[in-house]
């Protein structure tokens, strides 16, 4: 990993090793898994939705300062401290879309950008700070979810047109669930109960 400072910008650049034509759902998982061991909730995450684009992107932070991307890749942005109205330190992640290399840079001082364009990515967030975690995400079948809140609560999974695939009571603060036998796609896993109800976008391989 290669770091360098310019003024009040942090670059980070690093490789993994993904196959060719990076989907929108590959580069969710992909900035999920960097940040979800690094970040402390609360925070917000978007993506951009005019990315890919072969002109690449082009952000302007408050301070004027320009950083271009010239690649075609996915481009996200992070603010890690969506309770303060001052300046502050923001994150954006860049994934390139023929391989799934990853940029990040850091930014200090910064209310971040204009948010016309983008839209948040569901789920994220509000389930590290309610102390739930679905894994593994990508998955190929099994779904392994952890909550203190589960001891009460069920479990449903809808598709993306919001048609009930799967319901499952639960009496313990942790659960396993197979659905090796739903197609490929995007779902949605609710876990709910008398006092909480939180939706997190599942990828199904």
């Amino acid at each position: 990993m290669r770091t360098v400072l310019f003024s009040m910008l942090v670059l980070i650049a690093w490789t993994t090793s993904l196959s060719a034509q990076i989907t929108r759902e590959q580069a969710d998982a992909i900035v999920w898994e960097h940040i979800q061991n690094e970040i402390t909730p609360p925070y917000l995450l978007y993506v951009n939705l005019n990315t890919p684009s072969e002109e690449g992107m082009v952000i302007t932070t408050f301070n004027d300062e320009v950083v271009k991307v010239k690649y075609t890749c996915w481009a996200y942005y992070l603010n890690e401290s969506p309770e303060v109205s001052e300046p502050s330190q923001h994150r954006y992640l860049f994934v390139k879309e023929n391989n799934g290399n990853l940029l990040e840079i850091i930014t200090t001082n910064d209310f971040g950008p204009d948010l016309t364009g983008w839209e948040p990515v569901l789920g994220l967030g509000d389930m590290k700070k309610e102390g739930i975690r679905i894994y593994p995400n990508p998955t190929t079948g099994e779904l392994r979810i952890t909550s203190y809140e589960l001891r009460e609560g069920k479990i449903e999974i809808f598709d993306v047109y919001g048609r009930t695939v799967g319901a499952y009571p639960c009496g313990r603060p942790e659960a396993t669930i197979n659905i090796a036998h739903l197609p490929a796609g995007i779902y949605f896993v609710k876990v709910k109960n008398e006092n909480s109800e939180i939706t997190q976008k599942v990828i199904k391989h």
